[in-house]
């Protein structure tokens, strides 16, 4: 009996000790790229380990320009969202480095009128459709604030693969569709990330 309440005592320590030096949290706040393109981050999981879920919202445009009898419009929008894991190590207090992988997707899609209204009637509109799926590894820092507030930015090296269609349609009444699709890899200004987010 007393083997016993030994052994249950052992393991019932063990596991206060593992449970103290892991603790669970959640992260919340908001992403920018560039400074221009922003979207909302997510984080769960343990003080050593989390899942992230970011979503980029990519800037959009609606323009209608008019000079003389020329009409232009031009339209945009498009949003990015990844979800990946990472990992992080304590550098010295209240700096952590952390490192891990995501997985990405954006879709793009843009639209151009050119309507000329003189008897040349030089007429000409394109439509762009691009989805986007990737993958990318995260390599950054933490600055920690009052174990609450994170500063936070990372380098992301990337591969993707661009997949869709550009529509274009001139003035004869001619309609050319050609597919896109493309690889990209590397590593660029708009590979950065900087993140502000509260833990709780």
């Amino acid at each position: 009996m007393k083997k016993i309440f030994l052994t249950l005592a052992t393991l019932s320590f063990s596991l206060l000790v593992i449970s103290q030096e892991v603790t669970k949290q959640k992260e919340v706040g908001l992403a920018f790229r560039n400074l221009d393109n922003f979207g909302f981050t997510f984080k769960t999981g343990t003080n050593n380990s989390l899942w992230r879920f970011n979503t980029l919202f990519i800037n959009g445009d609606n323009i209608d320009e008019i000079e003389d009898s020329l009409t232009t419009k031009r339209k945009s929008m498009g949003f990015g969202i990844t979800i990946g894991k990472e990992y992080r190590k304590v550098i010295v207090k209240n700096l952590e480095f952390r490192y891990g992988a995501d997985l990405s997707f954006n879709y793009r899609y843009s639209k151009y009128d050119y309507d000329d209204k003189t008897i040349n009637n030089f007429d000409n509109s394109s439509e762009q459709t691009k989805y986007t799926p990737g993958i990318n590894l995260v390599l950054g820092i933490n600055y920690v604030f009052n174990n609450n507030l994170i500063v936070g930015a990372e380098v992301l090296p990337y591969f993707s693969y661009s997949t869709g269609s550009v529509t274009k349609k001139h003035s004869s009444g001619d309609k050319i569709k050609s597919d896109l699709s493309q690889f990209n890899y590397g590593l660029s200004n708009t590979s950065v990330l900087v993140s502000l987010a509260y833990r709780f």
